[in-house]
């Protein structure tokens, strides 16, 4: 008649299967949403496309937004039509590039992109960068789109490239918000349901 394995080898052999399976579930837990993203192409996603955005200036909540056409293009390029010169929080003017970056699906109606604008002064010296986080979620008929700074992290570099300032997620400040653009309709707020005039 064989013998039974010692109740010790069977215990450790259970502690360890246990541990395989819950390291095997937090590993799943925390790739959930990385997964479900990557599901998605930016093609599919209902944030590719060109978009009108009204988008916060430089110079602070004083200031009024800004039209900023941006394009989220199929192949995961984002480009934002920033205004080339802006009144900074110091009152001086900067001119900046438009920001030109990457994007991906963060979830089923969110994206996240990296972008980044290159800034000068009035003398045309090159003063430093801004990187640009952002995450906007496309409302459900999508033809809108909300990012509520809940996930933005803003990112300022010298001209070396060398970090002086990050803004993290949360802080506070209007959110920025954005109308799909269509042929006859730009995407001003208040106009997403115009007509063309012919």
């Amino acid at each position: 008649m064989p013998s039974s394995p010692p109740q010790s080898a069977v215990s450790r052999r259970t502690a360890l299967a246990g541990l395989g399976a819950g390291g095997l579930g937090f590993a799943l837990a925390t790739t959930n949403r990385q997964t479900a993203a990557a599901a998605l192409s930016t093609a599919d996603h209902p944030l590719m496309g060109v978009w009108l955005a009204m988008a916060n200036p430089s110079g602070g909540d004083q200031d009024p937004q800004f039209p900023a056409p941006s394009i989220f293009a199929a192949d995961g390029t984002v480009v934002l039509g920033f205004v080339s010169a802006q009144l900074n929080m110091q009152r001086d003017i900067q001119f900046g590039s438009p920001p030109l970056g990457v994007w991906e699906p963060y979830d089923a109606q969110t994206g996240h992109f990296t972008a980044v604008q290159a800034l000068a002064d009035k003398t045309g010296a090159l003063i430093g960068s801004l990187t640009i986080d952002g995450h906007p979620k496309v409302s459900d008929d999508g033809t809108s789109f909300v990012d509520d700074g809940s996930l933005v992290t803003l990112t300022i570099r010298d001209p070396a490239g060398k970090v002086v300032n990050v803004i993290p997620p949360g802080t506070p400040g209007r959110p920025v918000t954005a109308i799909k653009m269509r042929v006859g309709n730009p995407g001003f707020p208040g106009e997403e349901n115009a007509t063309p005039v012919p």
